[in-house]
């Protein structure tokens, strides 16, 4: 088997992916940003991504990831007297309450409780001080190099910093937890009561999951040093593609969510998803073995459809012998097809032969005989 094609698809075949590129991204109103392909790691557009600034509550993310790296999520904890002395943002919660880590988790996350993220911080390192080192040094090992914790809940405090990029690097872990992928994207959850009946319902403010249905995540934060901050995330199924967006120092929790959207939605748009491969086109014809004059087509058995980047060339190349060998029968599977953009396979399917050739009969085999004879004494 060996590479025989390796050739630009014809035009009429992938206009969508040719099309002109687009104009460039939104300019969001906060004070830094950042976009990237959630599966090449491609950064589509940024503004002051490594400037470290308050986080606010997207501090939350590492509260929660350090969290569960604890123990059994399901453990029954004590909400300790020091949550009910953070004040602003509170999941409920009661000194004294007892509650699973993972329903803090959801306090935390989706009510964006303070008062959770205190609990937390006790129920794991036995105080806020060490749970924050912990913070910390989980920093260190995911390479955050622009952030430093200063509490778990995200007031405004010296020296309680994080950037753009680093926040997309918390906002990858926390997708990849699947509790918390599963978590992120709900607008509302509930906790139990403190009260020890019933259940208290929490609602998100990340406003994008109402407005974008593609948005799954992650979290929101705002305080009057950070302004309105979110790390989003949205998937496109048609598209098979997933786009990471960070948004820091917005103006307001409306202009938050419609910039995060903006991005996102440039970016799902820079892609699309043609049938670069139509069923039954032959892609290449080859010789037959010993069948003089006989060739045979190959072609896909079902159409191939590819996510693409609109504006940069595709190709495709074709995996078969240099040569059919008789017989072959209509339907038999002789070699693949790629397609290829950036130097990456984004689609492949097999290629069967289009049509039957029989084994050389006496008559063709006498003729090949004979003919390599001639070649001999030429």
């Amino acid at each position: 088997m060996r590479n025989l094609i390796r050739a630009a698809l014809l035009a009429a075949l992938i206009a969508p992916a040719a099309a002109t590129a687009l104009g460039p991204p939104p300019t969001p109103s906060g004070t830094s940003w950042l976009l990237v392909d959630g599966q090449t790691g491609e950064v589509l557009a940024e503004r002051d991504a490594d400037t470290a600034r308050p986080m606010a509550s997207t501090t939350k993310m590492m509260t929660a990831l350090v969290a569960l790296e604890s123990g059994d999520p399901d453990r029954v904890v004590t909400v300790v007297p020091a949550a009910g002395g953070v004040g602003e943002s509170s999941a409920g919660l009661k000194p004294g309450q007892r509650i699973t880590m993972r329903d803090l988790i959801r306090g935390l996350m989706i009510g964006s409780g303070n008062d959770a993220a205190i609990a937390i911080a006790y129920a794991v390192s036995g105080s806020e001080a060490e749970f924050v080192t912990r913070m910390n040094d989980k920093a260190k090992e995911m390479g955050l190099t622009a952030t430093r914790f200063a509490n778990p809940h995200g007031l405004d405090e010296p020296g309680h910093r994080s950037s753009p990029r680093d926040l997309l690097v918390l906002g990858r872990a926390v997708m990849k937890d699947p509790f918390l992928r599963e978590l992120v994207g709900q607008r509302r959850v509930s906790i139990p009561n403190p009260a020890g009946s019933g259940r208290v319902q929490l609602e998100s403010e990340n406003d994008l999951l109402s407005i974008m249905p593609e948005a799954d995540g992650i979290k929101t934060g705002h305080t009057n040093g950070a302004g309105y901050v979110l790390v989003s995330h949205a998937t496109s199924d048609r598209l098979g593609r997933d786009f990471y967006a960070v948004v820091m120092g917005e103006p307001d929790r409306a202009t938050r969510a419609a910039d995060s959207k903006a991005l996102l939605e440039w970016a799902f748009s820079n892609y699309a998803r043609p049938v670069v491969i139509p069923r039954g086109r032959t892609v290449v014809d080859l010789a037959v073995q010993g069948v003089p004059g006989a060739t045979v087509g190959l072609a896909s058995p079902a159409p191939v459809a590819a996510t693409v980047r609109v504006g940069k060339p595709v190709s495709m190349r074709v995996v078969a012998p240099s040569m059919a060998s008789a017989p072959v029968r209509r339907g038999e599977r002789v070699g693949r097809v790629e397609v290829v953009q950036d130097g990456a396979v984004v689609a492949r399917s097999a290629l069967v032969a289009t049509a039957s050739v029989d084994a050389a009969g006496f008559g063709d085999s006498l003729k090949n005989a004979f003919s390599g004879i001639g070649s001999v004494f030429s």
